[in-house]
């Protein structure tokens, strides 16, 4: 195969665009998934919680009994936008931990139950009041015990469907 200027130059011109494409994927999904440094010295769990409304969501209540904040619940979700909760415990059966903010009629409860006899669960993760009829809170674990990873989202119905 005969290489004019043309061919160099689309080569020259796609490898430094692929590498590009490449550490942009990386970081993107570093980001997604980095709750910050958390101990290893026992159980953790780290809630995404995203407010995709139009409403600021506001801090009702925190629970953690047994364990510590490493990074608290925000005292404001603005809209739009995410939070990141983690916490731990050296407790080697578990931690839960639950966060309620208030939305326009009723509150968002986000449950993390992350225990060695269940495997982690997010039962109890709710929408409250009449705010159920106009929010939706989708949730999702991506690991279990004992390092447990979930997401909340809540958005308003219409956002999700019918279903």
């Amino acid at each position: 195969m005969i290489t004019t200027p043309s061919h160099r130059l689309a080569r020259y011109t796609a490898l430094p665009l692929a590498a590009l494409a490449i550490a942009g994927t990386t970081l993107a999904t570093t980001g997604v998934a980095n709750a910050g440094t958390l101990p290893a010295t026992g159980p953790t769990v780290a809630m995404t919680i995203t407010n995709n409304t139009n409403d600021p969501m506001i801090l009702q209540g925190s629970d953690n009994p047994y364990g510590q904040w490493i990074n608290g619940p925000q005292a404001i979700i603005p809209p739009h936008s995410q939070s990141i909760v983690t916490a731990a415990d050296n407790d080697p059966g578990g931690i839960g931990v639950d966060v309620s903010y208030s939305l326009p009629g009723g509150s968002a409860v986000f449950m993390a139950n992350n225990y060695s006899y269940n495997g982690g669960d997010l039962n109890g993760t709710r929408i409250e009041g009449q705010a159920g009829g106009h929010y939706r809170l989708d949730s999702r674990m991506d690991t279990g015990f004992p390092y447990l990873n979930a997401g909340y989202t809540v958005a308003p119905v219409s956002l999700f469907g019918s279903s």
